[in-house]
């Protein structure tokens, strides 16, 4: 059974994670993962998060997929399955120390992407699959898939609305597949499922907001503020991972 302290913490991060991907279309495994990691431990961390980001991913999905670059999206979902597959080989070999510390890794990582706005120029369909692949892999290894993407769709210079709707999309579909993966493993176990019940509240609460941040203000004025986030969070799993704080 999950500790109260715990779950809350896992509250917290859903909180955050749905109203980032509400907000902005990306973020949600980036906030989740490593404070879900503090609280149930790394392992668990990807696969908590990966049900709830399906749930949160599908509902920004449905309401905007028309929205979305169909093409595009099944280039990345085509090429993020076999990356998914050895994603969970990962998962299920590596210690949880060392996982916690490589999910505090890959955050990092992904907020220097994303504040020097680094992308990949001119994408062709084949880069689409290989960002997919990459995706696929952090996907259920570390749970944080979304840079390669971002960096493939920032090339394309879609506008606000179609780039929030493919990432959505894309995010939404390979859910279905990750949890697919974790539930043939046995990786999704009845305190898992529990935790994500008692804590789920915390999700329509955080999409709401983000929502409305969305249409009332513009990305930029949260994108500091965001960025310190993900920094505290990588952080906060890197000092559990190396006992300096308590850790599951």
């Amino acid at each position: 059974m999950i500790e109260p302290g715990s779950l809350a913490l896992v509250a917290v991060a859903l909180l955050c994670g749905s109203f980032l991907n509400s907000f902005v279309g990306f973020g949600f495994a980036l906030i989740t993962v490593p404070l879900m990691a503090v609280a149930v431990g790394p392992s668990e961390a990807v696969v908590l998060s990966a049900v709830y980001g399906l749930l949160s991913n599908g509902a920004v999905a449905i309401q905007h997929r028309r929205d979305s670059d169909g093409p595009v999206v099944r280039r990345l979902v085509f090429g993020s399955v076999p990356g998914m597959a050895l994603g969970l080989l990962v998962l299920i070999t590596v210690p949880p120390a060392p996982l916690q510390i490589a999910i505090s890794a890959t955050v990092l990582l992904s907020v220097a992407v994303l504040a020097r706005g680094w992308v990949i120029v001119d994408p062709r369909p084949g880069v689409d699959v290989a960002a997919g692949f990459v995706s696929g892999v952090l996907n259920t290894s570390v749970g944080v898939s979304g840079p390669p993407v971002i960096m493939d769709l920032h090339g394309r210079s879609l506008g606000k609305g179609p780039f929030r709707a493919t990432l959505v999309v894309f995010f939404a579909s390979t859910g279905l597949v990750a949890i697919t993966l974790f539930v043939a493993a046995g990786r999704l176990d009845t305190t898992l499922l529990l935790a994500s019940v008692l804590a789920l509240p915390a999700w329509p609460i955080g999409s709401v907001l983000g929502g409305w941040a969305h249409r009332s203000f513009s990305e930029e004025r949260f994108r500091t503020l965001v960025l310190w986030m993900l920094v505290l969070t990588a952080l906060l799993t890197l000092a559990a991972a190396t006992g300096l704080i308590g850790g599951k």
